[in-house]
């Protein structure tokens, strides 16, 4: 009973070493906003046509690594992890100056509104 038991856990831990060696393939999902993985090429929005390229771009880097075999394409899976995990920190960079840029904006177009509405009290205050 001993031996049995033995032997299936030296099995089951040979098994799971030959699992975790293995990479698996990158999904798009990991790396896509859930509201852009699906998105196409956009005259309204850059975002979208941004991510839709990206996803190209995906593609046939995947479908190079899906070419390989072994420890070449388990190396070239990894470098597709690392190249799109700097995509999104840049992508990621690029939408907090985005948002800051559109706050100023929001917040320059209030206080020239706020002007020109005390100016337009002063004016009829004079005419009075």
């Amino acid at each position: 009973m001993k031996k049995l038991l033995i032997t299936g856990l030296v099995l089951f831990g040979a098994f799971g070493l030959a699992v975790r060696a293995s990479v698996f393939a990158p999904e798009w999902t990991e790396f896509c906003p859930p509201h852009y993985c699906d998105s196409n090429e956009s005259v309204f929005s850059k975002d979208a046509t941004y991510w839709y390229k990206r996803r190209l771009q995906f593609y046939n880097s995947l479908a190079k690594c899906n070419s390989m075999t072994g420890a070449e394409q388990d190396a070239c899976y990894d470098e597709m992890r690392a190249a799109e995990g700097r995509k999104n920190q840049v992508w990621a960079v690029r939408q907090a100056e985005k948002y800051r840029t559109e706050e100023f904006n929001r917040e320059y177009e209030m206080e020239r509104m706020q002007f020109y509405n005390i100016n337009r009290i002063i004016e009829t205050i004079k005419r009075r």
